[in-house]
């Protein structure tokens, strides 16, 4: 009777080789001794798109809400009265930016009321600096820099700061925002390395919340 060889077919190897890298591969990923710009810039995205989602889903504010709404907030620019959702940025001095989600809960029928509800919030990693924002889509990075914070919280009008709203149709408001890499020990701009890990520019579009994402500030 002939004896089998012992040993692996090619088939096999290939297999194994193809695990290998796939654990390689996810190894770097998730062990990255730092947080870059972009994984910023995609984590706020991601409330972006979930602001967008729930607008949507919650449908219109009621008529009388809205009036309720309108007067207290002054006609404000900054914060509609038909805005379901909200995401409000707030900072304490130079520290990290924190960003929130709100969604707007109706108060009961025959009571002209409604509540801000914070629903998720995220606050910038200690290696990236939220440098600037601008009020438009795909801007350029701003000369003069607006502030991060927002007082006092919603439904007051804030006097200043970062907001970005959803409607019930679908619509959010266009924003861009600019973030860097940065020393967490000192806080100064770090300006050595891949230029990909360097900048980061997130573009809220006005059509469903939708996002785009570039290393650069270009």
């Amino acid at each position: 009777m002939k004896r089998r060889e012992a040993g692996f077919t090619l088939t096999e190897l290939m297999v194994v080789v193809s695990i290998i890298g796939v654990l390689v591969t996810m190894a770097i990923v998730y062990m990255r001794p730092r947080v870059r710009p972009i994984d910023v810039a995609t984590r706020i995205g991601d409330l972006v798109h979930e602001a967008g989602r729930r607008a949507v889903a919650l449908g219109p504010v009621r008529a009388d809400v809205v009036s309720a709404l309108k007067v207290a907030l002054k006609d404000s620019k900054l914060v509609a009265p038909r805005a379901r959702t909200q995401i409000l940025a707030a900072q304490t001095g130079d520290g990290p930016v924190t960003f929130t989600l709100y969604r707007l809960e109706e108060a009961a029928l025959g009571t002209a009321d409604g509540t801000w509800i914070p629903i998720e919030s995220y606050t910038v990693d200690k290696n990236v600096k939220a440098a600037a924002w601008v009020a438009t889509a795909g801007a350029a990075f701003p000369k003069d820099l607006p502030p991060w914070d927002v007082r006092p919280l919603p439904p007051e009008p804030p006097a200043s700061g970062f907001v970005a709203q959803c409607f019930p149709d679908g619509t959010c408001d266009p924003r861009t925002l600019f973030f860097e890499r940065q020393d967490p020990a000192t806080g100064l701009t770090i300006v050595t390395g891949p230029s990909y890990e360097l900048q980061a520019k997130l573009s809220i579009m006005p059509l469903g919340g939708a996002i785009t994402t570039r290393t650069d500030w270009n």
